[in-house]
């Protein structure tokens, strides 16, 4: 068992920076599972990344306009997740958000871009839609990894190999996960969130 502290955003909110957890590999992880992980991280080296367990082998896996479908089923429902919206920055004068993980887009300041949990946007109605990427529109970092004119929200479909798995941060838009680091050795596996 390994008692880590959360040191990204990448799986929020079910996981929030700062917060202690326990990891173990005493049960053996399934689909959807927050697992940890060795990773390498350009520039940081070596490192425990904690995700979730979307893809097992044999799982054929896609993303469409920022769903993820797994085996041709919508898997995104049930999972608490964080995505990037797009609002009037007068409509974010009142909210909670951190500012580390919010940005505007010269010339078009009126704008921002915030990471929301998607039911916080459902719970308070706000006034913003989901900001996806179009398709065909490749992410050079996705290209280079997959030979693929794929981007965060438009990914796949992809068939996980027997010995890998497909991992994603719950906070999609600021996730270094499969999308960008490839598919995951089981052998990379430190243990299965247990505790949060």
């Amino acid at each position: 068992m390994k008692l880590l502290r959360v040191n990204n955003f990448s799986s929020e909110p079910s996981l929030r920076p700062g917060k202690l957890f326990l990891t173990s590999r005493v049960r053996k992880p399934r689909r959807f599972d927050l697992v940890s992980y060795r990773a390498i991280l350009p520039p940081r080296g070596l490192t425990i990344l904690t995700q979730r367990l979307c893809g097992l082998p044999g799982d054929m896996l896609e993303i469409r306009a920022g769903v993820l479908y797994v085996n041709g089923q919508e898997a995104d429902g049930d999972l608490a997740l964080k995505h990037v919206f797009k609002m009037q920055v007068k409509d974010s004068v009142n909210l909670e958000y951190d500012q580390k993980q919010a940005y505007t887009i010269p010339p078009y300041t009126n704008t921002i871009y915030i990471a929301l949990e998607d039911k916080y946007v459902e719970r308070q109605r706000l006034a913003c839609e989901r900001y996806i990427l179009p398709p065909g529109l490749r992410d050079e970092e996705i290209y280079l990894t997959y030979k693929k004119n794929w981007n965060r929200d438009h990914f796949g479909p992809l068939r996980v190999p027997q010995g890998k798995w497909f991992l994603l941060g719950d906070n999609r838009e600021n996730s270094r996960d499969s999308r960008y680091l490839g598919l995951i050795e089981q052998s990379k596996w430190v243990g299965t969130v247990l505790w949060k």
